[in-house]
């Protein structure tokens, strides 16, 4: 596990650690219970090394200087605050020891391993805006080490977050003991609330503004720069501005139809507003401070204690309240003036609370969830603003809170992707509406045609492991693919993208084109709706699903989405819903059949296959693609999630096709190979990291189709070295029609604790489980059964070939909640094969029939419909007697024997065939964003994985072509598809150049 991290001492064993208290240290004269306060909390906070001063009782004993008084004028951490009635360059003095230590971050580090870095915090309110600034000197006694100045053109609070060693002047001192705050060169006065002398932050959670420009400069750079970069968007914005000019006729027609479609369909309800409720639950909003992640710096010992104490509002209750606001005074015109006057109080608190034009609160992290509301409100409220003289100040804040100036920074940085699917989701809506504040048509047009080349570039496909559509329709988030953010990025653009369509500001074909790409494909990888597990990314509850959001938008324009938009329609429509489908019937639009056929997609390792209303999904990972996403609070379990699992998903939901998480045994995935570990070991290590995304060394994951109905898939597993590094198996799983053969071969490691283990299934209990046609109690367990099939509760049957130890238990697991860690439980039927402790090149094979019989079983077992041809480390090969397709999962350059006599790449192949003729299709699933090796990822030859994918060179690089060649016996010559051949004597080498790893079918005719 010390591997994983190039850091043998990161500060703090978790995500936030714990500062120690100073035991004994009583209260200082002049300090009383105040009420409100949660126990001596300020007494425990300032008596923490270093101090935390919360500034409500009395003025510190540690803190000198004159003109200083606990008022209760204004406050943002209890209800007073230190005013300081300063003269010109007067000085507090603050002394305690500040701890500082050196950290081994770097500016713009793997953003998964980035640690805790030391940090300074503390809140300021000025009254009237003025060209100054106060600064803030750290040191030891009279000598400064490191030092910085905070901007005082603002008015309301605002706060600095301020990392000693990366964004302070000077460079700082372990003993340093003294911090000094400095006073503008005139007479003054300044409120200071929640000073924190040092605290663990993590160093990408800073953000510049206008108070503190030059800090944290790297987050321009980051994954998360959408809401990072604000202040160099605000930049590009002020000096980029578009070319106006007066709109043609047609720009002037397409303006109106858009923004009579984004007024009447997209922003109003049809509402009653109760004003005397919504006049209610603003005034509980006053006075209060509005957080969205300003309680990230409070330390670890008293975070919960103060978070209750502070007791702020979320950002996402002003902001929602302020829709709910605008959609009434919209559609009530007699409550106007009362919902006018809400509304603009609450325009003030946010003013003064720091959300505005040019402050960052610290952190803006997340900034587009907690502001959709904002973002959709403000334009149903222009003119209610415009009367009150405050539309210039919100239009402002607006353009900042968006990032409007994104629009104009172009594409070639290296995160320019990074989570556009979060912008789609909150973001898109707010910069449209920035857009149609403009103050004339003509700035409206001009800004729109940004706006929509933006959306042409964004929805293009991106290269390597960058965020954003994918050319097979998969779609990444977080560098990988993870449907519930593509869902959610699609939901949040779609309404979008219809209300600017048709005309001068639409959409571009070819960007429309892989925006409906990626959606129709959304509805092809979930089952019904919800996406298997191994898609869940960090939510495996089994719940999570597509969204008919955006099929319900988009249906209107496209008949192929409403086509899609009919056949996912729920029970109940809504009268939007129905409404959509009768125009959709009227337009001969009828609902489309289920996706049924096979479907590769190798920027997942990912393959589909479907028939009918069920579906069958297996997914890997590789050194490009992370094998699952861990989360402090989430997915603790998912280490086995891309080990090759195989789920069914044929009745409709996750839940009733088996899975459930009370009781879920997360070693047990079906169809993965695995080390069965406790609990405690299985958990994710996060020792100074925010997150695990742990790739491998392998390139060979991916799947391969034929004729775009049948499969294969296979993935040379290699446990990352964080674990257990020498865990392998070569895997492969053949996809027939309702078959699946599944062998493993090379199976190894040198764990002699556990048992490795390939599960079969683990099935909620709710019927039947038959071993070779008897049934099986509950409870029951039995470790060493040979049965020839069995036919679990949910109706799927498993042939197993000959000479296989099998487990079988039918109990009540217990087992862990995926995010809390809670004890669960739950009753399961579990199969699985067993390999032993440190097995050393054991293997399996076996079968699955989706929705069978035990009578199908049992003529199954007398007579298997498939032959394995070969299965070794080499090479897997499966014929299957029915479709007459042969499939050849190559992990090595290799000679065999019948029609395919040698290939020369690992790849996936598969063969028909048809009459005479030859139908081949290959598939190279090694995307090849990099040749070689990443030599980061290595130490003395051996693989450590030090690395996240976040940090790799080859992030943005494109897949690159790989030439295949592969041997076939007899003379054939190319009658259809993408290949070149060439005849040697009694052999044909059929060349294919590969690339994406998608699969391509060509057709061979027998030459002369």
């Amino acid at each position: 596990m010390a591997n994983i991290s190039r850091r043998t001492v990161i500060k703090g064993a978790a995500l936030v650690p714990a500062l120690p208290a100073i035991p004994g240290v009583t209260a200082p004269p002049g300090f009383t219970a105040v009420p409100g306060l949660t126990a001596d909390l300020e007494q425990r906070a300032m008596a923490m090394d270093p101090p935390v001063f919360l500034l409500e009782s009395a003025v510190p004993p540690h803190v000198t200087g004159d003109g200083l008084a606990i008022v209760d004028q204004v406050a943002v951490c209890g209800q007073k605050s230190l005013r300081w009635d300063h003269t010109e360059r007067a000085v507090i003095t603050v002394r305690a020891p500040l701890r500082w230590a050196p950290d081994p971050y770097r500016l713009g580090d793997d953003q998964a391993w980035q640690g805790l870095v030391d940090a300074f915090c503390v809140w300021i309110h000025n009254e009237s805006p003025v060209d100054d600034v106060v600064r803030f000197e750290f040191g030891r006694g009279s000598r400064t080490d490191v030092w910085f100045e905070f901007r005082l053109n603002y008015s309301g609070w605002r706060t600095a977050w301020v990392r000693y060693a990366y964004d302070m002047h000077g460079r700082p001192h372990p003993d340093m003991d003294t911090l000094r705050i400095v006073a503008p060169r005139r007479t003054g006065r300044l409120h200071l609330d929640q000073l924190m002398l040092n605290v663990p932050l993590r160093p990408d959670a800073p953000c510049r503004d206008h108070q503190l420009p030059g800090i944290a400069p790297e987050g321009d750079e980051y994954d998360n720069q959408h809401w990072q970069a604000l202040h160099l968007f605000d930049r590009l914005l002020a000096t980029r501005t578009p070319e106006v000019k007066p709109p043609s006729q047609q720009e002037s027609a397409a303006l109106r139809a858009l923004v009579t479609r984004y007024h009447d369909e997209y922003l109003v309800a049809q509402v009653k507003p109760d004003v005397a409720a919504l006049t209610a639950r603003t005034e509980a909003l006053m006075g209060r401070p509005v957080h969205a992640y300003q309680s990230q710096i409070y330390p670890a010992e008293i975070a919960a204690e103060l978070k209750d104490f502070v007791a702020p509002v979320t950002l996402r209750a002003c902001t929602d309240l302020m829709k709910t606001i605008a959609q009434g005074h919209q559609a009530s015109p007699p409550d106007r003036p009362a919902l006018a006057a809400l509304y603009l109080k609450i325009v003030d608190h946010l003013r003064e609370q720091g959300w505005t034009r040019g402050s960052c609160q610290g952190t803006i992290h997340h900034l587009g969830y907690d502001m959709r509301g904002y973002y959709d409100s403000v334009y149903l409220m222009r003119d209610a603003l415009r009367e009150a003289g405050r539309f210039e100040q919100v239009r402002a804040d607006l353009d900042w809170l968006t990032g409007l100036g994104r629009m104009l920074r172009g594409w070639k940085h290296r995160m320019a992707h990074g989570s556009i699917m979060d912008l789609f989701n909150t973001t898109v809506r707010g910069m449209l509406a920035a857009v149609l504040l403009r103050d004339t048509e003509a700035e409206q047009v001009a800004y729109l045609k940004v706006l929509r080349d933006w959306l042409d570039a964004a929805l293009l496909p991106t290269d390597g492991i960058q965020d954003g559509i994918k050319i097979d329709g998969t779609a990444f988030h977080h560098v990988g693919f993870f449907p519930d953010y593509v869902r959610d990025g699609l939901s949040g653009l779609a309404p979008l993208i219809y209300v600017m369509h048709g005309g001068a500001f639409a959409l571009r074909p070819e960007a429309y084109g892989w925006l409906r790409k990626a959606l129709l494909m959304q509805r092809v990888y979930a089952g019904r709706t919800q996406w298997p597990i191994s898609l869940s990314g960090r939510n495996p509850s089994g719940t999570t699903a597509l969204s008919i959001v955006p099929y319900q938008w988009l249906a209107p324009i496209d008949d192929e989405i409403g086509a899609a938009f009919l056949r996912l329609l729920p029970a109940a429509p809504t009268p939007r819903q129905q409404e959509i489908a009768a125009e959709l019937a009227a337009r001969g639009v009828t609902a489309e059949p289920s996706p049924t056929g096979n479907w590769a997609l190798n920027y997942a390792a990912l393959t589909v296959h479907r028939r009918g209303e069920w579906q069958v999904t297996v997914r890997g990972h590789n050194r490009y693609l992370w094998s699952t996403e861990i989360y402090v609070g989430a997915n603790w379990y998912g280490r086995y999630n891309t080990y090759g699992q195989i789920q069914v998903v044929h009745r409709g939901t996750n839940l009733d096709s088996g899975y459930a998480q009370p009781g879920y045994d997360w070693n047990r995935r079906p169809g993965t190979t695995t080390i069965h570990e406790p609990l405690d070991a299985l958990k994710g290590d996060l020792t100074g990291a925010i997150e695990e995304m742990l790739l491998t060394d392998s390139r060979f994951a991916g799947s391969c189709a034929i004729d775009g109905q049948h499969g294969l898939f296979a993935m040379d597993l290699h446990e990352h070295p964080k674990y257990e590094g020498t865990h392998r198996a070569r895997k492969s799983v053949f996809l027939f029609d309702d078959r699946i053969v599944a062998l493993g071969t090379g199976i190894g490691n040198a764990d002699h604790a556990h048992e490795t283990e390939t599960t079969l299934f683990q099935t909620t209990r709710t019927g039947r489980v038959l071993v070779d046609g008897t049934d099986v109690p509950f409870p029951y367990e039995r470790l060493d059964l040979s049965p020839r099939w069995l036919l679990d509760d949910k109706n799927i049957g498993y042939y197993l070939a000959a000479g296989q130890r099998v487990g079988l238990t039918r109990s009540t697991q217990a087992s862990r909640h995926n995010a809390t860690e809670a004890a669960t439980s739950g009753d399961f039927s579990t199969a699985w094969i067993r390999h032993g402790a440190a097995p050393r090149a054991a293997s399996y094979e076996y079968a699955m029939v989706v929705d069978t019989t035990a009578e199908r079983m049992a003529a199954f077992a007398a007579d298997v419909p498939y032959t394995v041809l070969r299965a070794d480390d080499a090479a897997h090969v499966v014929s299957d007697r029915a479709t007459g397709v042969t499939g050849y999962a190559i992990f090595e350059r290799v000679r065999l024997a019948g029609r395919v006599l040698e290939v020369d790449t690992p790849s996936l192949l598969m063969t028909r065939a048809d009459g005479d003729d030859l139908v081949l299709a290959v598939a190279d699933p090694d995307l090849r964003l990099y040749s070689g090796i990443d030599h980061d990822q290595y130490e003395r030859g051996r693989y450590v994985g030090h690395y996240s994918p976040w940090s790799r060179p080859w992030l943005t690089s494109p897949s690159h072509p790989h030439l295949l060649k592969v041997t076939l016996a007899g003379r054939w010559r190319r009658a259809a598809g993408r290949c070149r051949t060439r005849i040697t004597g009694g052999r044909t080498v059929v060349e294919f150049e590969t690339v994406h790893g998608i699969p391509i079918q060509v057709r061979l005719s027998p030459a002369p």
